[in-house]
């Protein structure tokens, strides 16, 4: 009898164990695909704002270089100024890098995906 008891809670104890680790499983695969489409919508939103924002500065630099050649009296030193000052930023962003794009960055990502 004792033992028929301890076999019977034993089969209970198994079999909420594996209901568990499924329900367990089954939470962390939504979990994980939780954060691939946070990931996915930031990556997409951030690619189609740049595009549109690179396409944009594209023509306000040709506008700029054109306005700075016309100017001045010649088309290719407006454009050489225009190159001249994106190298500069170039220089000036990438020498503060970490403060300008990697802490953001990861503290945007971090609360994106961690804050619920």
């Amino acid at each position: 009898m004792a033992f028929q008891e301890i076999k019977n809670n034993l089969n209970e104890i198994k079999e909420h164990s594996e209901q568990y680790i499924n329900t367990s499983m089954d939470y962390f695969r939504l979990w994980g695909l939780k954060i691939t489409a946070k990931t996915a919508i930031i990556f997409m939103t951030v690619f189609a704002v740049g595009v549109f924002f690179l396409l944009s500065l594209f023509f306000i630099s040709m506008f700029a270089a054109i306005a700075i050649g016309e100017s001045i009296g010649s088309r290719s030193l407006g454009f050489l100024y225009v190159g001249l000052f994106y190298l500069f930023i170039s220089i000036l962003v990438f020498t503060c890098r970490k403060y300008i794009v990697d802490r953001p960055l990861i503290k945007k990502l971090s609360e994106a995906i961690f804050n619920e």
